[in-house]
């Protein structure tokens, strides 16, 4: 749940001046050196250092402004157009694991269920079912997909999948809470239409802590459920979050669609 956070501000500062002071001792070190075979062998280290140091510091930076763009501008086409910038600049695939969770919330955010599992069987065994973490972004990608489908049965059998997760542990660690397990019941009951139950659940997750996206389809199955269960003013306001955060997610259209269908 990446933020512009002024710890990051501070951080780029911090190191900036990092640069600037090895830089500066690096010369003096250089300039104190009377044999020009050390003076070349200490100007490639120092150089080499700086630039791969400015370097790591520039992927770091384009990455999270990827990210920042899908979870909280809500813009999927800028930021799959920034992180393929971030590709071609990480030349060493640093990034190539969260690249592949970032294309997997791309690619739900498109609501593109053939490219989804594609990606999902490409992965599957090198990276999605490697830990615990792991392995419930498995689970819920493919509940996705198979929702995406409208296959229930799959449904159910992935989202049984994320609850035997919960409390598991391997070697005395816990799952990380990468999702809000009251939506994941939620989007659940909305397989099945139980609404009640689903609306039910969305009212006792705590939001607090979702990114914009996050909170958009939070505010996209309250509209479902809100319609269906003829609460039309609070529908209103979850179609306003929409309108004001998630115009570019597909998710948006569909409420356009359901909102005109209750009129």
């Amino acid at each position: 749940m990446l933020k512009k956070d002024p710890g990051e501000i501070i951080r780029l500062v911090i190191n900036v001046i990092a640069f600037v002071v090895f830089l500066i001792f690096g010369i003096q070190q250089i300039n104190a050196s009377s044999d020009i075979a050390g003076k070349t062998m200490l100007s490639i280290l120092i150089f080499t250092f700086l630039f791969f140091a400015i370097w790591y510091e520039l992927v770091r930076y384009v990455h999270r402004q990827a990210i920042f763009a899908l979870n909280f501008e809500c813009d999927p086409d800028k930021a799959k157009a920034i992180m393929e910038k971030c590709k071609k600049l990480d030349f060493f695939n640093g990034y190539k694991n969260p690249n592949v969770i970032f294309d997997l919330l791309y690619h739900t955010d498109k609501q593109d269920a053939e490219t989804l599992i594609n990606l999902i069987n490409t992965h599957e065994k090198s990276l999605l079912k490697r830990s615990l973490d792991m392995l419930l972004v498995y689970n819920y990608s493919m509940f996705t997909y198979n929702r995406m489908i409208d296959n229930k049965t799959q449904c159910r059998k992935f989202h049984q999948g994320m609850i035997e997760l919960k409390d598991r542990k391997i070697k005395g660690k816990s799952i990380s809470p990468l999702y809000n397990w009251e939506v994941l019941d939620a989007e659940l009951h909305l397989v099945n239409q139980d609404y009640k139950k689903a609306y039910a659940s969305l009212n006792n997750s705590n939001i607090s802590r979702m990114n914009i996206r996050e909170q958009s389809y939070y505010y996209f199955y309250r509209l479902r459920c809100e319609l269906q269960l003829n609460q039309p003013k609070k529908a209103i306001e979850s179609m306003d979050f929409l309108k004001k955060h998630a115009q570019k997610l597909n998710i948006y259209q569909q409420a356009l669609k359901i909102m005109g269908g209750s009129n």
